[in-house]
């Protein structure tokens, strides 16, 4: 596999597993850096895996319904 198709699967993968129907917080251990920042538009700017996976807890608890199914080329 080239770079770009492996970031390409990392990339879905995130969106599967972190933001996809059923949230696998495992993924930001597997695949985020220790020090990820995660800016969404309409909260304050998450820092730290922990601090991440609390965000998606919450989140998730707001939008129980919540799906993306991927990304786009």
């Amino acid at each position: 596999m080239s770079l770009q198709d492996d970031n390409k699967a990392i990339v879905g993968r995130w969106f599967t597993d972190f933001w996809g129907k059923t949230c696998n917080l495992s993924v930001v251990d597997e695949i985020a850096a220790p020090d990820m920042l995660l800016k969404y538009s309409l909260h304050e700017p998450r820092k730290g895996r922990q601090d991440i996976k609390a965000f998606m807890t919450d989140f998730r608890a707001a939008f129980p319904d919540l799906n993306f199914w991927g990304t786009a080329d």
